[in-house]
C-alpha cells in the first residue's frame, strides 16, 4: 500500500510539474506575442488622421464607404483591446501562482 502511494504521489508531482512547464512556455509566448501586437492605441490615431484625411480628399459615395470602413476597423480594434486586456488579466493572475 505504502509503494502504490508513493508511486501515486511520484505520478501527481510529475504530472504537476508538466502541466506547470507547459503553463509557463504559453504564458512566455502569450506575453511575447501581446508585446509585439498590441497596438490599439497609435493605430486609433492613426485612424483619426485618416479619417480627416479622406474627408479633405474624396468626395460623395467613396468618401462614406472609405470613413464606414475605417469606423468598423475602430469597433474591431476596441474588441481586440477588450480581448488582450483579458488575455493579460488571465496571464497576470496566473504567473503569481
Amino acid at each position: 500500500m505504502k509503494d502504490k502511494d508513493s508511486t501515486d504521489w511520484w505520478h501527481n508531482y510529475l504530472e504537476v510539474n508538466r502541466q506547470e512547464n507547459e503553463l509557463e512556455a504559453s504564458i512566455e509566448f502569450f506575453k511575447q506575442y501581446l508585446a509585439h501586437c498590441y497596438a490599439v492605441q497609435p493605430l486609433s490615431e492613426k485612424h483619426r488622421d485618416i479619417i480627416n484625411k479622406l474627408e479633405h480628399s474624396f468626395d460623395g459615395k467613396a468618401n462614406q464607404v472609405l470613413i464606414k470602413r475605417f469606423e468598423e476597423n475602430q469597433i474591431d480594434l476596441m474588441e481586440i483591446d477588450r480581448m488582450y486586456e483579458g488575455i493579460y488579466e488571465n496571464i497576470r493572475l496566473r504567473s503569481w501562482f
